[in-house]
């Protein structure tokens, strides 16, 4: 990713923490943003007052976004707003009607197969999206994205990449795609909701000692 002329390295986004000790670790490592599933049915769910705990733990300068999938939008100004969260994601089948009623910040992530059009993006109100692999499972299933198909849309605002994102392979998706942020779940973890923080540093640096 390129801002005048210069390298600019990608917000890093570590998504589906359950404790504040592995957040206030990879804010350490130099995550950026941090993701908390607030969907009951992941296998990396975090109630709402553990959310408020792990939320009110870290610094101020780090971005928290909670997972939403398929949630009214009164669940989710509630949640988000009781919790200080910054941002909602949203990783359903949400409609644009439904997510330009939230009064609360958000973003809207797509689950992208061969046939995904550019349309599917415009018709949602947010100039921040991340594109994620398709799959019948919505996010951290570990299928790698298609970088050539997310790389069409990159100049459609702030992309942040998903999709089987890793260590070993996070630095040729970057300079493939050239997104405004990465994001990584499965590819840093020993179990669902239990980070590596080996990998997590690996990824990190990675990232920060090529781009």
């Amino acid at each position: 990713m390129k801002k005048n002329n210069q390298t600019v390295s990608p917000i890093i986004k570590i998504c589906g923490l359950t404790s504040l000790e592995q957040a206030l670790s990879c804010v350490e490592l130099g995550a950026n943003w941090l993701g908390l599933n607030c969907w009951n049915r992941s296998s990396r769910y975090v109630p709402v007052e553990k959310v408020m705990e792990i939320v009110a733990g870290l610094p101020k300068s780090v971005t928290t976004v909670g997972i939403f999938v398929n949630e009214s939008t009164k669940s989710i100004e509630r949640i988000i707003r009781e919790t200080g969260m910054d941002l909602a994601q949203l990783h359903g089948d949400e409609t644009p009607k439904s997510c330009n009623k939230l009064t609360v910040p958000w973003f809207k992530a797509f689950r992208i197969s061969p046939e995904f059009q550019p349309r599917q993006i415009r018709n949602f109100s947010c100039k921040t999206f991340l594109l994620d692999a398709y799959s019948k499972h919505y996010g951290g299933s570990g299928e790698k994205i298609n970088l050539e198909l997310a790389s069409t849309f990159t100049e459609m605002g702030e992309l942040i990449l998903a999709g089987g994102l890793a260590p070993e392979n996070v630095v040729d998706a970057i300079s493939k795609v050239r997104p405004w942020g990465v994001d990584v779940c499965s590819g840093v973890e020993s179990e669902p909701g239990i980070k590596d923080l080996l990998k997590v540093k690996e990824f990190i640096n990675n990232i920060r000692n090529t781009v």
